[in-house]
């Protein structure tokens, strides 16, 4: 085949596949350049008019709006780190000399959570941490809680932001955990069994073996998670709404409320504009300081 016939058929082959690829560009810069757009407006149904920057700069002096923010990046950050902690644990223990059988019914039974919707996982964690649900009755009946006395896990300010976050790291585990699961799988075998003949330990061979090995899928994933995360709107607003008193308010639920219930579309925009950026720095710099390694 001569290199003028390769190049016809790449063509030919290109020419099928951008009327798809325009309609997905499309599909993504529209919705993104929309947005950008009404940020510089006060806009709501009936009209939009011009501000300039002045939605930003409301936002900046919002107190409210800082307070989203770091309850998110604070959600972010212990949903996934738990997510990896907790998966990583245990995809060692599934990936253990254990029987076929019994480790396929613990990667099925474990898997559970993360078959269900955010709002359906949401909603069996609200009727758990009722005052008088599952939760709070197996305190007392470990003798942590007064049977007089209950805890509004939701319903309480200094609880509810974290009550989230456990619901949210229950849910998502189980995809860190078949992830790295496979990956350690894909390890070959005769690496441990040449660190094991030149004595190392154990604790040696997850840190010189495991964890390098694991490194392109962990970062991966926590890439992934982290975005995912960040942008979470279900569980909060299934479990509290953002409250009480916007102590579990994340900028998911904000955009929401300003978009949709206050009808401040220019607003909300401005917020869902300075996520994209805060997501594509973060993103951007995380994918150049890490995956180079890969």
């Amino acid at each position: 085949m001569t290199f003028k016939q390769k190049y016809r058929e790449e063509l030919l082959a290109f020419s099928f596949l951008w009327p798809a690829l325009l309609i997905l560009v499309a599909l993504l810069l529209y919705p993104l350049g929309d947005v950008i757009r009404l940020s510089f407006y006060d806009s709501n149904l009936q009209r939009e008019v011009w501000v300039g920057l002045g939605n930003y700069v409301a936002l900046f002096n919002d107190p409210l709006f800082w307070k989203a923010f770091i309850q998110t990046v604070v959600f972010t950050f212990f949903s996934v780190v738990l997510h990896l902690v907790i998966g990583l644990a245990l995809a060692l223990l599934l990936n253990m000399h254990l029987d076929a059988t019994f480790r396929s019914l613990a990667r099925g039974l474990l898997i559970v959570p993360w078959l269900l919707a955010p709002t359906v996982a949401g909603m069996i964690w609200v009727l758990m941490l009722q005052p008088f649900g599952v939760f709070n009755g197996f305190l007392v009946s470990l003798g942590l809680l007064d049977p007089n006395g209950t805890i509004s896990w939701l319903g309480d300010p200094s609880t509810a932001l974290g009550s989230v976050t456990a619901m949210n790291v229950w849910r998502a585990f189980p995809f860190f955990m078949v992830m790295l699961l496979a990956g350690l799988q894909a390890i070959p075998r005769q690496l441990y069994e040449a660190a094991e003949i030149d004595g190392a330990t154990l604790w040696e061979q997850f840190w010189h073996i495991t964890l390098p090995q694991l490194h392109g899928v962990m970062a991966t994933i926590v890439l992934l998670d982290s975005i995912w995360t960040f942008r979470a709107f279900d569980p909060v607003y299934v479990m509290t709404g953002g409250g009480p008193a916007h102590s579990s308010e994340v900028l998911a639920t904000a955009i929401y409320f300003d978009g949709f219930q206050k009808l401040k579309f220019g607003y909300a925009s401005a917020q869902a504009v300075v996520m994209f950026v805060v997501l594509f720095i973060v993103s951007a710099i995380y994918v150049r300081r890490t995956m180079r390694n890969v």
